[in-house]
Formats: C-alpha cells, structure tokens, sequence
C-alpha cells in the first residue's frame, strides 16, 4: 500500500505545540491499515523512537536534523549547501525535507504527503513535484493551522526580511498544492483572501477535515459544568500577541471589579515563550488585582485537564485554525467564553452562542458582558460536538483523474536562446559551445549584437555570421541600445514556444532546458522556469559536475511579492520562459540598470507563476570587471533602485504610496555603500540593517504584509561574497 507522511517540526507528547498535537490526534485516531502505513517525518525535533512505537503502534518515525549536511549530490542532484539559504533558514529547511522524501520514495511508493503551512516546509517538495516529477502520483497537501503570515497581520510586530521571504514561501506553498486542507470552511475563506488568491484557483482543492478531539486521562463529560461564584477564569493560549493575553486581563480585571462577590481565579495557563511581551501583561494587571491573577505555565497535560473540568475558558484570541484547546476545555465540561470576531469560532462552525459556549465582540467589555452572560445564564448549556470529516487523502485518485497536468503535445517543442552581447568576444565562443551542448535538441540560438566596438568581439561576431550554422541567428544591431532593447529584439526574433535568456559569458547546464520544457509542458499553469545561480570566479572552471561547492549561490522563491519589492528574490537573469510571456511583459528599455528583476515583478504582480529548482542548473562568472561590479557612487545607486520601483513596483502599492515608495531611495539607503559595508563588522552590519527596518517600518503595508528591512540589491551583494556568508550564519544563529 501506498504509505502516508506526515511532517512536522511538533510532535504530541514529545515536543509542545498544537501542530504537534493535530498530528497526534489524527495517528491515534485513524484505522490500523492507516496506520501501518503512516510516516512521520519529524524535522529537528528529537523523538525517542520506542517512545513514538508506544504510542503510535504500527506508524514508522524518520527524523530529519537540518543541523547535518544531508547527501545534497546524489542522484544527479546539485543542491546548494545551508549556508546558501540567506534568505531564510527555513528554505534551507524545506530542502532537506525534499531530499528525505525523495529517499523515502526509493525504498517505497508514497501515496499522500501532508505539510503544515508554517513557515513554508513544503516549499522545495511542491516544486520539484511539478518541476521533475518527485513523487508523482502521490497528493501533496498542505494542513492550514496558522502561517507566520497570518500571525503577522494579527498581531504588532517588528518585520524584518525574513520574515517577507517567509510570508512569500508561505503562499507559493498553498497556491502550487494538490489539496488545501481547511480545518474549518471560514478558515479556509479567511487565508485565501489574505494570500489573494481568487475563488477559482482555491475552492477546488480545498477539503475540510477537522481533526479528532481527544483527551489523555479523563472521559469525555455527558454535561458542561454549573457556574459558581468560586470557578476560575483561565486563558489557555500562548502569551502572544494575536491570542489577545491583553484582552482576557482587562475583561477579567473589569469583572473581578464589577462584582466583589465573585471569589475565583483569574488564571493564565500559558506558555511564556516572549518573556519581554509576558511581562507587559504582568504590568497590566491592577495592583489591587494581582493576588487574583495567577500564572500556570507549566501544567502537564493530565493537571490542564483536570483544571479544564472545573473552570471557565476564555479564547480571545483574534485567529485560530481550529482551537484544540477550546475543544478540549468544552468535552471536558468547562464553559467556554470565546471571541466571536475570530473566523474558527463563527456560525458555520460547531459553535454556537448560548447552546455550547458564550461568544462576545471582541472588546474587554464584551468579554466582561459574555462572562456576566455565563454566570447569570440558568439553562444548562452543553459539550461541543464535533464534525466528522473523510480523511482527506481518501478519493484523491477520482478527484485528479480530471485535473491531471497536460501531456506533451509534441516530443520537443522549439527553444529560442537569447544571447545578448556587448564586447564580451573572449566568452561568447565558449558560451555559445555550452548552448549547442544543450539536451534538447530542437532550440534556435539567437545573438544580438549590441553594437560592440572591441576589435576581438567583432571578429567573434564576424566569424560566427560566416557559420551558416542553421541553428543560429546573429543580429547585429547599427548602435548600442542597451541590455534590456537587446534582450527584446532578441525575443521578437525568437520562434521558439519557449525562451531562454542568457549572458555572453554566463553558462548553462545541459539537461535544464528539457527537463523545464518537460514541466512547462505538463503544467500549463506556469510561465517561467527558475534556478539557483552558482558563482564561479572568471579564469576557474565552473562547479557544473561532481561534488564541488561554488564559491557563492543565489537562491531564489520566484513569486517573491513580499520580499521581492526590497529585494531581486525572483531570478537570475537567465530563466526558461514561454514566449507569450516575454511578449506580454517587455524589459523596460527605460531603465538603466535591474532590468530583468522589473521584469520579474511585473510579471509577479500580474499573477503568472513561477517554478523554482532546488538544484542549480545556472552558472554565473564572477567578473571584476563586469556591467554589475562596475563602480557607481551611492547617488547613482538609489536613483537606480528609485527608477525601478518608479517604474516596476506593485500597480496597488506604486498608486497609493508613490511618495514613501521613492523615499526607499533616499540618502539614509545610499549611506550603505559597498564599501561602507566591506569594512564594517558583520555585527555592525546587522545593526544599521535594524536601524533602517526602524525607519522603514509601516511603509510598507499597503499590499501585503512586506517587510520594513532592506538589503542590499543582488546586483552589488554578489561582491561581498565573504561577507555575505557571515552575514547568513549571523542571522541563522539570531
């Protein structure tokens, strides 16, 4: 049989977390068949296998330590090392994942796998599912329980650029999954408006499963419990911000205040995990009410159930996925008090305001007025009862058999390469001799000329006219016009269904092109095809084969609509595209400089979809005296940054903060030249970064949840490739 994978990064009993204990619920709860076919895939979280054998009889456990270099070179397989990832360690992450799941199908056939949203686990799994075909008949779904996106629209926070490549992870995770699963049916509505994705691409793989409730050590109560003057008020959240600590300790304090009758507890059964922001709620509580109050952090699970039993339950919090907790506390016969403006708690789920629990607006004096509603109700109000969900890896066959990608309608679609060239004679030769080794065999080579005026790339240029190669067409242009006019000109010379743009002196690994062209052809739905980029130093042989690291790496999210406005997080200049989409969206000949990152978030923000490779598959020679490296005073530098957010920015955010937009431009981001930075420590470095995410914060909230901490263009990072490295580590290990 086809097995089951569930990963996490939690894991019930053994690690804390509600993720961990959906996963629990669903292992315990499931058919023994199920069972003995499930794996969970436990990422850097340490489980006592016999342990994990007592508990969940007949399930396999493999873990995964991110912390050890897995075998990133096996099986044709060029992934960049962890500290490559500078975007996010969590994208470091979901490759490590991938490549445990593609060990996994080696030794088995894998029928379904199943991710959390959080942080984007899935995201190197789902693209190589659509890119090479990793676990192809197997349903790659993604459980909703509370994204680092969401989490930031809900609550007061500091953002910073990882937080953006997360968010931009996030989304592309739910919007290239086989099966979105909801928790609730509003949940499911609320994130799909907050990733904006419209009803058309999200209602079809949506399933609804909510999870099994179930309780360690006490049967589930046939009543909820009377209330009494003496019965404690508890919040049973994290102290965090969107679970609204500050919310449950002014209702409480307003209650407590309101009626002096009332002998109870207020009691916060939390975990403390941000000590700074649990001792702001300490400070909240009146000084005449904190001998009322009471702090529990650390209950076991059996002390938490039997403290359920005899309270009442306040969940203020202003998002969950479901709400474990508030289950658990209502079938173990608590009352339960919870905010109505939270979308797990509305009237399409199973609660309902005054049969199983109290519901109020939001407000401490709603809470105040839902907790006086409890106290003075005198009909008895009772347990929650559940949904019954199918599991949602059932059916997954019959629902594909109409969605499956589209076959090849041809063996090797034409592929047009556009080589643009301005006096790079000495490398043009051997680029051109790595695009004639190119795997697939049906592509056109076209070169523009742009004019160049060294006598060795003239004769080049000269000589390769003489060719009469069929394959190739050289334009040479009467005047330099610039990169991105060459670029174009080369496009509308191309015949190919596809297109892919390369540097005169940049290199390709052979099999890229057929095995994007293969993906493009499957999945109709994508535009552009992404790699990794490998740096090499100009005169070295590039790290095309074999197990040898590049001396730096570009890595890539493709649809990078949050970072992407302060960053180039979507491509190299050199991708796969189809030609409808490099005829639609032009490079802007306008532009000086960034052409090919305006280019990508134009085409981000009209909504065509990007694959990214985890493997490299393009090679970048690394030239001291190359267009990007050449030396620009800071001046120029965010005139060039402001033109391309001038002309390239989001069409929503460019019409409503055009002024704040081009203030990213301004003096205080010149002030962090390329050698400003050289000679500063990386510590140092981290620091002025923080001092800008200080200054940028709020400007950019006007689309989507972007960050406020600006890094340096691509273009002048890939100088600082030693510096760069400690930079990563330094923000991996804060």
């Amino acid at each position: 049989m086809e097995a089951l994978v569930f990963v996490t990064t939690e894991l019930s009993p053994f690690t804390p977390g509600g993720i961990g204990r959906v996963v629990h619920n669903m292992l315990r709860t499931m058919s023994e068949a199920d069972r003995s076919r499930a794996i969970v895939l436990m990422v850097d979280g340490a489980v006592n296998p016999r342990l994990f054998e007592a508990v969940f009889p007949g399930a396999r456990l493999v873990q995964v330590d991110t912390a050890k270099d897995p075998q990133r070179h096996t099986n044709g397989r060029r992934v960049p090392p962890d500290w490559a990832f500078s975007d996010t360690r969590w994208h470091w992450r979901s490759a490590a994942v991938m490549l445990a799941l593609e060990q996994l199908a080696r030794e088995m056939p894998i029928g379904y796998v199943e991710f959390p949203d959080w942080h984007g686990l899935a995201f190197c799994t789902l693209q190589e599912h659509r890119f090479s075909g990793l676990l192809p008949q197997a349903c790659i779904a993604v459980r909703l329980h509370s994204t680092h996106t969401v989490i930031l629209n809900a609550e007061a926070r500091v953002i910073g650029g990882e937080d953006l490549n997360i968010c931009d992870m996030e989304r592309k995770c739910l919007r290239d999954c086989d099966r979105v699963v909801a928790q609730l049916p509003r949940v499911a509505e609320v994130v799909r408006e907050l990733m904006g994705f419209s009803a058309e691409e999200w209602n079809d793989r949506v399933v609804v499963h909510s999870p099994t409730v179930l309780l360690d050590h006490q049967a589930p109560a046939t009543h909820t419990i009377a209330a009494t003057a003496a019965q404690p008020l508890m919040f049973t959240s994290k102290v965090q911000r969107f679970k609204r600590p500050d919310l449950f300790v002014r209702g409480v304090s307003a209650y407590l205040r309101a009626h002096p009758g009332y002998r109870g507890q207020a009691c916060l059964s939390a975990s403390r995990g941000d000590e700074a922001y649990a001792a702001t709620i300490d400070a909240m509580v009146p000084v005449d009410l904190r001998a009322r109050f009471e702090s529990m952090p650390h209950l076991s699970q059996q002390a938490r159930e039997a403290a359920f039993s005899q309270a009442t339950v306040i969940v203020p919090s202003n998002f969950e996925s479901f709400c474990l907790a508030a289950y658990e506390a209502s079938l173990l016969g608590a009352r339960v008090i919870l905010n109505a403006k939270n979308p797990a708690f509305d009237d399409d789920s199973p609660w309902r305001d005054g049969v199983n629990c109290f519901k109020f607006d939001g407000t401490a004096i709603g809470l105040l007025q839902a907790i006086e509603r409890s106290f003075n109700c005198e009909q008895p109000i009772v347990p929650v009862e559940l949904r019954c969900d199918p599991w949602p890896w059932e059916n997954w066959q019959a629902r594909m058999a109409g969605h499956a990608g589209a076959a090849m309608s041809e063996f090797e679609p034409k592929v047009s390469i556009v080589v643009s060239h301005f006096n790079l004679g000495n490398y043009l030769c051997e680029t051109l001799q790595n695009v004639l080794a190119i795997e697939h065999q049906n592509i056109e080579i076209v070169v523009v000329d742009d004019a160049s005026v060294d006598e060795g790339s003239i004769r080049t240029i000269e000589s390769l006219i003489r060719l009469r190669e069929p394959r190739l067409k050289v334009i040479r242009l009467a005047g330099n016009v610039g990169l991105a006019a060459a670029r174009n000109i080369g496009v509308q010379h191309a015949t190919g269904r596809y297109v892919l743009t390369l540097d005169a002196d940049d290199l390709i690994d052979p099999c890229f092109v057929g095995q994007a062209v293969r993906a493009l052809e499957r999945h109709r739905e994508f535009d552009v095809v992404v790699t990794p980029a490998a740096y090499f130093i100009d005169g070295q042989m590039p790290p095309m084969h074999g197990a040898v690291d590049a001396v730096d790496y570009s890595v890539f999210t493709g649809e990078a609509r949050a970072a992407g406005l302060l960053e180039n997080r979507f491509s190299t200049a050199t991708a796969l595209f189809r030609r409808s989409a490099l005829e639609r969206f032009r490079y802007d000949e306008d532009l000086h400089c960034f052409e090919d990152w305006s280019l990508y978030m134009r085409m981000c923000d009209a909504g065509l979809r990007f694959l990214v490779t985890t493997d490299v598959f393009f090679f970048y020679r690394h030239r001291s005296n190359s267009m990007v490296h050449a030396p620009r005073d800071a001046s120029m530098r965010h005139i060039e940054y402001a033109d391309l957010l001038r002309t390239s920015a989001p069409a929503a955010f460019r019409a409503g903060s055009r002024h704040l937009m081009l203030g990213l431009a301004s003096p205080s981001r010149g002030s962090m030249s390329a050698g400003t930075i050289a000679a500063e420590p990386a510590g140092e470095l981290l620091s002025r970064m923080a001092v800008l995410e200080h200054l940028l914060h709020g400007v950019l909230h006007a689309t989507t949840p972007f960050a406020k901490l600006f890094r340096i263009p691509r273009y002048f990072w890939r100088q600082l490739l030693p510096l760069r490295r400690v930079i990563a580590r330094a923000r991996s290990a804060a």
